[in-house]
């Protein structure tokens, strides 16, 4: 089941409507992480990760099913850098970055189980998803894990929180 997605980057969500906050040092981000579980063993998809399986199986198409298996959410202040437990043992670890871009907007360090660490400029009601070379289970039980990674609140154009 080994393939090269590590490189398979997706965005997923339903509407952007602004970046990430320009917030003050005080306002606390909320990071949510979710632990998929892909697999070519079964077709069974989770109702909430349809948009998500269809991206991938544009890139793998052998991957049929796809599970939920954890969603945790944490509070961070700028700079932070907290772990997140993942099917398989390794940690994905989420630092909300100290500097912001230009825009003023938070930027997020992801590393990911087997990956480097990868810096993404945060997008509003938008997961940020990885394929990882992590997997777990053996045989016809053998599913690769994905992580996706949003970061709240974002600031709308009239500076209200979403």
């Amino acid at each position: 089941m080994r393939r090269p997605l590590s490189a398979l980057l997706l965005a997923l969500g339903v509407t952007s409507l602004g970046a990430c906050p320009p917030a003050t040092t005080n306002d606390e981000i909320e990071v949510k992480v979710l632990a998929i579980l892909a697999s070519e063993h079964h077709t069974k998809v989770h109702p909430k990760l349809t948009e998500f399986a269809k991206h991938v199986q544009k890139k793998d198409p052998k991957l049929t099913g796809f599970r939920l298996d954890r969603t945790t959410a944490e509070s961070f202040k700028l700079g932070e850098t907290k772990k997140f437990e993942m099917p398989g043992g390794d940690p994905v670890e989420v630092t909300v970055n100290k500097e912001r871009d230009e825009k003023g907007r938070i930027t997020l360090t992801i590393k990911a189980p087997k990956l480097e660490p990868i810096k993404y400029e945060c997008a509003c009601d938008k997961y940020f998803s990885v394929a990882t070379q992590q997997f777990v289970g053996k045989g016809k039980d053998q599913e690769q894990l994905f992580v996706a990674v949003m970061a709240k609140p974002c600031k709308l154009p009239g500076g209200e929180k979403k």
